[in-house]
């Protein structure tokens, strides 16, 4: 005989916060031959994405006192177990997600692609997030307009061009406060991602749509590309970036310093 078990018992597990138990629960039960109900599945699929958002501003305390050196960098085997545990965590969600396909109708493949596609966010994984709101528009289901600005941020934070270039499409046909949303989401993505002159790039195009970027945004791609004339040692992207806000009024005159160590030089231009 073959039990059923109600999804009322898996949500029971989770209410305390013990999202990965609820989990565990879903695949025990599945694994011993037992029926969980295709709720089930979903129930254990929120559970994930709580779950991974948890873990996730726990990664990013972690790695913030990593950097402002409150404690030591992680060794191999602490970053071995991070890796581990994130692994786990995507697998349940593809293996739930899997059965919940095959056992229920059309009308839970929404929502699973809908909690996948959380997963992925809240993970940090642009690509695979990309893919899963395309399924969702494909099945009629339209996701937040904010899930693809966030998706857009995560994937220009990896360099990934062609992702960014087919989020970005139909941008300019919404509105000025959307577009604006949508680029400023891009440009912090860049920065995260250290691509700064993705950024500049970025920040530029926007003052050619017409949009003004919030004075934090312009101030972040500015400082980054300080730093980057002192590793390069090339003014160009800077000056680029600095002459443009000043026609648009955005910034007022400026004095570029420039120190020739050879000659022990100071080299200055007004813009």
């Amino acid at each position: 005989m073959v039990a059923c078990w109600d999804s009322s018992c898996i949500g029971f597990v989770g209410m305390d916060g013990d999202y990965r138990d609820a989990v565990k629960l879903v695949v025990e039960f599945k694994e011993s031959g037992l029926k969980p109900e295709v709720y089930s599945y979903l129930i254990g699929l929120t559970a994930l994405v709580k779950e991974q958002k948890e873990f996730s501003k726990a990664l990013r305390k972690l790695n913030s006192s990593v950097k402002d050196g409150s404690i030591s960098k992680l060794d191999a085997e602490s970053m071995h177990s991070i890796e581990k545990y994130q692994s786990e965590l995507l697998s349940d969600g593809v293996l739930l997600s899997n059965w919940a396909v095959e056992e229920g109708s059309s009308e839970v493949l929404g929502l699973v692609h809908e909690r996948l596609l959380s997963l992925y966010a809240c993970a940090g994984c642009g690509l695979e997030a990309e893919h899963q709101l395309w399924e969702m528009k494909l099945l009629g289901r339209e996701p937040d307009t904010q899930l693809y600005d966030v998706i857009l941020a995560i994937c220009a934070s990896q360099g990934e061009a062609a992702a960014v270039r087919r989020l970005l499409a139909g941008v300019e046909a919404t509105s000025a406060g959307r577009r604006k949303k949508s680029m400023s989401w891009l440009l912090r993505g860049y920065v995260k991602g250290g691509f700064i002159l993705d950024a500049s790039e970025t920040l530029m195009q926007m003052l050619d749509m017409g949009l003004f970027p919030d004075y934090l945004d312009r101030a972040a791609v500015l400082t980054a590309l300080q730093r980057n004339i002192q590793e390069s040692g090339s003014l160009e992207s800077y000056m680029k970036l600095c002459k443009r806000l000043s026609e648009t009024d955005l910034i007022g005159p400026c004095i570029v310093y420039l120190y020739v160590r050879k000659f022990k030089l100071w080299v200055m231009h007004m813009l």
